[in-house]
Parts: structure tokens; C-alpha cells; sequence
């Protein structure tokens, strides 16, 4: 199973994940220090606190209703990014899935979208795929002690898993 472990920071909001692939869930012992992040949105938007505090499905379900109403591409991204990172803290691969690529095919680019979808991708397994969203990840001005930190610690269990 996925070892789940939330702590907030200020002034911006981590979301923290200990997260593994499915298939080695077991095998690896997972230290503080090689901990995956995912992160919620910088913007205040609804279900956020709720999806911060680990109230996953009062989160997901304030999201969902806010994200039914909103049309606008910029405003729907936050509430994706939202909706990925509680999906795969809850372990639903399915709506994870939906949910971060939306959030990286919605408005604008960001790190925290392409982060989260190489999060969810390395849970299920597909190492190559996070890989790449990491790379994307990094070249944006943002959070780049975060995507570094997943993207040394992906690599590192790329390489373990090869020998």
C-alpha cells in the first residue's frame, strides 16, 4: 500500500505524498529526505484547505461542484491541480489519471501541474512518463527544489530498478 504522510508549510502550501510505485510498494524503505511531493494549487480556490488539512473527499467534492460551474481556463487549472493531488492521495488511479492531464492540458503551463502528473505517472509504474514530466517541470522558474528533489529520487529508483 501507499504510504500517505500530509504536512503543511507556509506561506506556501505543500502537500506531501510519500509515494512508490504500486509494484514495490513494500520493497522500498521510504526516508524523509527521499520523500515525492506533490503540491496543491497557489491559488485560494475552493476544496484547497479541506484537500491541505487531508479531508480528501470533502476536498474532492467542493472541487468537482466549483470546478461543474467555471468555464474559463485559468480558473479551472487550480481546482485540476487540486483535484490530481487528492485523487492520488486517496488512490483513485482512475480519476488521478483524468485529473492530471487536465490539469497540464488546462490554461497556462505550470510546474506544479507537470510535478503532479510525474507523481501519479511514477505510482503507477511508468517511470519513462514521469521522468519526462519532471524534465518539463524543471524548466519552469518555479518550485524547482520540489521537481529536483523528485526528479533526483525517480532517477535514483530508475536506476536501482535497471541493475
Amino acid at each position: 500500500m501507499m504510504k500517505i504522510a500530509i504536512k503543511t508549510f507556509s506561506p506556501a502550501v505543500l502537500a506531501m505524498l510519500m509515494i512508490m510505485p504500486l509494484s514495490q510498494a513494500s520493497a522500498i524503505d521510504v526516508t524523509a529526505d527521499s520523500q515525492l511531493m506533490v503540491k496543491t494549487s497557489v491559488a485560494e480556490v475552493i476544496g484547497v484547505r479541506e484537500i491541505e488539512a487531508g479531508k480528501f473527499e470533502q476536498g474532492i467534492r467542493k472541487s468537482k461542484a466549483t470546478l461543474a460551474k467555471i468555464t474559463i481556463a485559468s480558473l479551472r487549472k487550480p481546482l485540476l491541480d487540486n483535484l490530481c493531488v487528492a485523487t492520488l492521495a486517496i488512490k483513485d488511479m482512475a480519476q488521478a489519471n483524468q485529473y492530471c492531464h487536465a490539469a497540464v492540458n488546462t490554461g497556462k503551463a505550470s510546474a506544479i501541474s507537470y510535478n503532479n502528473r510525474a507523481m501519479m505517472h511514477y505510482v503507477l509504474g511508468n517511470i519513462e512518463a514521469s521522468l519526462e514530466d519532471l524534465d518539463e517541470a524543471s524548466r519552469f522558474d518555479s518550485f524547482q527544489n520540489m521537481v529536483g528533489n523528485n526528479l533526483r529520487i525517480v532517477n535514483q529508483h530508475n536506476m536501482l530498478s535497471k541493475n
